[in-house]
């Protein structure tokens, strides 16, 4: 089975939280019976296949601040970073633009049209009323032997429409993350 390499789209997960709160949520992670880090010695990145505008100055940039906050993470869990790995890690980055919308409201959004012979007429609509991206990462262990996948995870959030050194927030995210592993 060979695990999906996905990176979509230009700019990669430049933060999941801003200010003091948190503004990402942890995806559902899934695991094989009976699987558990501990079990592995070594550890190792797939390459990064990359889709669509990946000329930004800052991609290159966040796809390090990611490996290397997945690669602390897994050295606090003990393992360590080789050329022929016992486990090998599929990052999979995406990010959206989303448009955010709201409800047109009868006392708020104007009167009743008149449509001639009587009639009015009002309806609800959709309005939007702002862009933003949003930002997902998923994690994916897989074994090097029998190339299995046996644990994924990830992370989803809205990112600052700035640009600023995020890489400790990212740090925090990838952490969550990884506190569901065994």
């Amino acid at each position: 089975m060979k695990t999906s390499k996905l990176l979509l789209l230009s700019l990669v997960l430049t933060v999941l939280s801003t200010g003091c709160q948190t503004s990402y949520r942890l995806l559902k992670s899934d695991q094989e019976k009976g699987f558990r880090l501990a079990d592995y010695p070594t550890f190792g990145f797939y390459d990064i296949d990359t889709q669509g505008d990946v000329s930004s100055p800052i991609f290159e940039k966040n796809i390090a601040v990611t490996k290397a906050a997945v690669s602390a993470n897994m050295a606090k869990k003990g393992l360590n970073e080789a050329q022929e790995p016992a486990l090998k890690v599929n990052l999979a980055l995406l990010v959206r633009e989303e448009i955010q919308t709201r409800e047109t409201n009868f006392l708020t959004d104007g009167y009743p049209r008149y449509m001639g012979q009587r009639r009015y007429s009002w309806k609800s609509e959709e309005v939007p009323v702002g862009k933003y991206k949003e930002g997902t990462i998923l994690i994916e262990l897989v074994d090097a032997s029998n190339d299995k996948l046996v644990w994924k995870g990830g992370v989803k959030g809205v990112l600052p429409e700035k640009d600023q050194d995020i890489s400790g927030k990212i740090n925090d995210a990838i952490s969550d993350v990884f506190i569901k592993i065994p």
